[in-house]
């Protein structure tokens, strides 16, 4: 008898075990607030153990500095994070070590109410491989009450964007006095905005057999938009820029039209917003406007455990109202476009949310995208900068970048 109540103890710890044993979910998280990382512990965790009582969620976390090291090494090697943050660029680099979630995505109808541009970043050969999480349509700027003609505003081809920023430039004593446009850096030149150029000019980064195509017309027609518009503001390497800007450089009086991220911008609440118009990029003879869009998402290594438990994450942090509160906290835009219903009732977001649906293009499928910036600012700053011919300039574009893709597997 004693037994036999000794191994019913047993079994009943066993069950008891097997009942209260968790599952864990650990997700690696970068370039956010600490803000943003609370909120994901304090008031998203709890919400999901609702409906997930058997789950425990950490959160990993980390910089931009050493995020192409760390993930490398968790997605290479097999061991790490269950749900991954990457950037926008990053699912050609990973893709092929990500799980097709396909089978878990397929009758989640909510994935229709995101952006297209957005759901892009998260796609490889075809395939979801995460949920995008936050981004940032990274439209132009203008200032029409500054403009030589306020009717020229948004210039939608690169000749009368050469045009507009030619009559909107000012030099004096070989010194800038006004800029017709500004890039993102202030300095004339961004790799990720001539990646732009090349796609508004109808090209691509890449031949049907992956190899570069920055011999293409279509990037010797963006190298010489960037050239002349170049040109424009500065007449001569030798030509001075603007005196030291205070604040936001659109609010300067001195610059007509540029890129920046909307922290470099005025408050939307600003009155200067009744003067700023926005817009896309130009285009070239036969491509079409468009505006880049950052996405930030989650992704699901392959070597995860519970991949279903992952992608139930993944669905509910991908929600409209997680989308919603995320966004307030995170300061990014929504990815879902039913949760722009309060953006929307601001003019300056309205025309932002209106711009990325008409011409919004993800950022994405950049190969390399670690050697590759570099490679670019290195050979296109010597050919922006009178030191290197226009054909030189494409065929070292192209001959060392096929060289990298090789290296890495791409080719």
């Amino acid at each position: 008898m004693k037994k036999k109540f000794l191994m019913l103890i047993a079994l009943a710890g066993l069950l008891l075990g097997s009942v209260n044993a968790q599952r864990s979910l650990e997700i690696y998280i970068t370039g956010l607030t600490d803000d943003t990382l609370n909120w994901f512990r304090d008031t998203a965790f709890p919400e999901f153990q609702k409906t997930h009582p058997d789950v425990a969620l950490d959160i990993l976390t980390g910089g931009w500095g050493d995020f192409d090291a760390a993930v490398a090494g968790w997605i290479t090697t097999g061991d790490g994070p269950d749900i991954v943050y990457l950037g926008s660029e990053y699912a050609a680099t990973f893709g092929s070590l990500l799980a097709d979630l396909d089978p878990y995505l397929a009758d989640w109808s909510e994935l229709s109410e995101f952006l297209p541009a957005a759901l892009d970043v998260a796609k490889f050969d075809g395939h979801m491989v995460g949920l995008p999480l936050l981004m940032s349509p990274r439209p132009m700027f203008f200032r029409p009450d500054l403009a030589a003609d306020a009717g020229a505003i948004p210039p939608l081809t690169f000749a009368d964007s050469v045009a507009f920023v030619a009559a909107n430039s000012g030099v004096e004593n070989n010194a800038m006095t006004k800029m017709g446009f500004m890039d993102i850096g202030g300095g004339l030149f961004d790799a990720q905005e001539f990646i732009a150029y090349i796609w508004s000019a109808g090209g691509e980064l890449y031949n049907a057999d992956g190899s570069s195509a920055f011999d293409s017309a279509a990037t010797a027609e963006a190298l010489k938009f960037m050239y002349d518009r170049r040109r424009a503001v500065l007449p001569t390497e030798l030509t001075a820029g603007l005196p030291p800007i205070s604040g936001y450089p659109i609010a300067s009086g001195l610059v007509v039209s540029g890129i920046f991220p909307m922290w470099n911008m005025p408050p939307t609440s600003d009155p200067l917003w009744e003067n700023i118009a926005i817009g896309p990029y130009p285009a070239g003879e036969n491509g079409q406007p468009l505006i880049q869009v950052f996405t930030d998402w989650l992704s699901v290594p392959a070597y995860a455990k519970d991949k279903e438990l992952a992608v139930d994450f993944l669905k509910f942090i991908g929600s409209r109202d997680n989308a919603i509160a995320l966004s307030n906290v995170a300061g990014f835009t929504p990815v879902r476009t039913d949760a722009w219903e309060a953006l929307r009732a601001n003019p300056v977001w309205n025309s932002m949310l209106d711009a990325a649906v008409n011409y919004g293009r993800a950022f994405s499928d950049i190969r390399a995208s670690a050697e590759l910036r570099p490679l670019i600012v290195e050979q296109v700053s010597m050919y922006l900068s009178d030191q290197q011919s226009l054909e030189d300039t494409q065929n070292a574009l192209k001959e060392e970048y096929d060289s990298i893709l090789e290296d890495n597997g791409y080719l």
